[in-house]
């Protein structure tokens, strides 16, 4: 009787070992694979520009001694130099208020000859007649330099330019009290990019 416990104990260890070895074995053979990989490279990411300029830079519109019915007429180009889309807005911003709202400024784009006389013959008009400027904060006079989006912002595409034609008169209906007055006026020309940015 205990030979045959012995005989059924072995043969149970002898299962056991062989289920181990075969298990073992298996168990090699599932490490055994084969691999590859493949790397995508040259993931090169750059930013664009947004770069305005004007041309003139300076001494857009002036005019020394008006009298009452006097005018200036001049073309100012404006270019997007960057690689992006880009929109923008003006601001005008004057020394002083008492000439700077007698003076009626006019912006139209798509005026064929910018002169005082080709003024009035085409073109569209995107500001006024309104006041030339304002003391701080200025009068935007051509869209809005607020981000985003806002009505009568201008859009230039890359390497894209426009000619704008400014127009100031001083009325014939001025008054004496505005003699010997002086006022200057910035125009800030305010861009951003187009792209994500409604």
């Amino acid at each position: 009787m205990r030979d045959l416990s012995r005989k059924h104990l072995s043969r149970i260890l002898f299962v056991l070992l062989v289920i181990g070895v075969v298990g073992a074995s298996l168990g090699v053979a599932s490490n055994a694979i084969w691999t590859d990989s493949q790397n995508v490279d040259a993931n090169v990411f750059s930013t664009g520009t947004i770069d305005i300029s004007t041309n003139p830079t300076t001494a857009l519109v002036t005019f020394s001694g008006m009298a009452p019915g006097d005018q200036v007429t001049n073309p100012i180009t404006v270019t997007n130099a960057g690689s992006l889309q880009l929109r923008y807005a003006v601001t005008s911003t004057t020394t002083e208020n008492t000439l700077a709202a007698q003076l009626d400024m006019t912006i139209k784009t798509g005026v064929t000859t910018c002169t005082n006389a080709g003024f009035g013959v085409d073109g569209t008009v995107i500001y006024g007649a309104g006041d030339l400027g304002s003391t701080t904060p200025g009068i935007n006079v051509i869209g809005n330099p607020a981000q985003g989006f806002q009505a009568g912002d201008r859009t230039l595409n890359a390497s894209a330019n426009e000619i704008l034609c400014f127009h100031v008169l001083l009325p014939g209906t001025t008054g004496n009290s505005f003699q010997g007055l002086t006022t200057t006026a910035t125009f800030a020309f305010a861009a951003e990019q187009t792209n994500s940015n409604p």
